[in-house]
């Protein structure tokens, strides 16, 4: 008697393979934002800026202590991020690997952080150095260190510095920025030339993050052949076939994580609980998230965005909604196995925990709003889960280019 495959693929799970995953395109979402986001030089000055540790209070926090490259670009030092003085966030650092693809159409923000309270990768590297707990620094002094030690190199990309020193002396003290009665007292002048270096330091970040991509995995090779009609690709192993077949079937992964980076960019409640240390008690996610990029100093639709048609940023006519409530940003999962611990809360430390809990139907209380429809019980098999697991292993893409997870030379130091 013939025995089925577990691992062959109905006509349905077929279609969503090849209709609903995918490789990665070439080229990622232009970013019309930031019209340094290609640019060879501003990324070369990027990654310094990435490194610098200077401009954070203590002189030792900087974009690499929470976005680690050895750990997948991400922290992996407790369940949140642990920034200035072992101080933490609220939230698990996500990774910046993939992180500028976002949905793919030309007219539509890549949403950043958690609850996506920045709409472009360069202005969300606008927001850690002066947080309190994360670097406790001020654009005033990142302004100023790159005045001093990165003049240069920053004209080379941007033109020429503002004048932050005349006859010598700063513009303004190292403390001032906005909410600081020293910001206040500043005339407009002084405040704009600060912000335009200020602004340029997001850009050079957000333009060498744009190089941290994951690529070429064994699951897009098997997806060549795959989609080409070769359903017997050697490229997975049968086990990590059953998984994908879990995934885009029995366990409802397909839902959420989709695309050629395995993330929707949207915003779900995955019935994930506050529970661990270092988190709020309630997370409201996305429902302030929203609110946040709306009325963000430095969002597409400000006179920092180098968008030709502001009206035209998703951030113009973007809302919130009832589901928005305890709702948190799809995470891609290309590269996943060097990402622990996972979700926003880093409760979990393992894939196979985070299997369990959507199979579980998620958690039964600790967290506000009301549950996405397809996180429901799933009543996968142990056989099942290890596979899902498995399959997700196999997204692990080539390594990225040795020169790109370094620190490079430091000027000044």
């Amino acid at each position: 008697m013939m025995v089925a495959d577990p691992a062959a693929f109905t006509e349905e799970e077929a279609a969503s393979v090849q209709n609903s995953l995918g490789v990665l395109p070439g080229g990622m979402t232009l970013d019309l934002s930031n019209k340094y986001a290609d640019h060879a030089g501003a990324a070369t000055l990027g990654q310094k800026f990435y490194f610098e540790t200077r401009y954070s209070a203590n002189g030792k926090v900087s974009c690499a202590t929470c976005h680690k490259p050895d750990a997948g670009f991400q922290d992996d030092r407790a369940n949140t991020s642990m920034g200035l003085d072992q101080m933490f966030t609220g939230r698990h650092a996500p990774t910046v690997i993939n992180a500028a693809f976002g949905s793919g159409k030309m007219d539509e923000s890549c949403w950043h952080f958690w609850d996506g309270r920045r709409d472009s990768q360069w202005a969300q590297a606008l927001g850690p150095p002066e947080s309190p707990v994360e670097m406790g620094g001020t654009r005033t002094g990142v302004a100023l260190l790159i005045y001093d030690h990165y003049r240069a190199e920053y004209e080379a990309v941007f033109g020429p510095i503002p004048e932050l020193r005349p006859g010598g002396m700063a513009v303004a003290p190292l403390t001032a920025m906005p909410g600081a009665p020293e910001w206040d007292a500043l005339p407009e002048t002084a405040k704009h030339d600060i912000n335009a270096v200020y602004v340029n330091f997001g850009k050079a970040i957000a333009a060498y993050e744009r190089k941290i991509v994951s690529r070429n995995s064994r699951f897009d090779r098997f997806y060549a052949e795959f989609t080409a009609g070769k359903t017997d690709s050697a490229h997975l192993t049968a086990e990590e076939k059953l998984g994908l077949k879990v995934f885009v079937g029995k366990g409802r992964c397909i839902a959420c994580h989709r695309g050629p980076a395995f993330s929707d960019w949207k915003f779900h409640n995955i019935a994930e609980p506050q529970l661990g240390p270092h988190l709020p008690e309630v997370d409201a996610g996305r429902a302030e998230g929203i609110a946040g990029a709306v009325s963000a100093e430095f969002n597409c639709m400000s006179e920092w965005s180098d968008h030709p048609d502001k009206a035209s940023c998703t951030v113009a006519t973007t809302s919130s909604k009832p589901g928005d409530m305890g709702a948190f940003k799809t995470p891609g999962l290309r590269d996943i196995s060097k990402q622990a611990p996972f979700m926003h809360t880093g409760r979990l430390n393992t894939l196979a925990e985070v299997v369990d809990h959507y199979d579980q139907g998620g958690a039964q209380s600790g967290f506000v709003g009301m549950v996405d429809r397809d996180v429901q019980k799933l009543n996968l098999t142990p056989a099942e889960k290890a596979a899902l697991v498995k399959f997700m292993l196999a997204l692990d893409g080539e390594p990225l280019p040795p020169h790109l997870l370094t620190a490079p030379a430091l000027p000044g130091i």
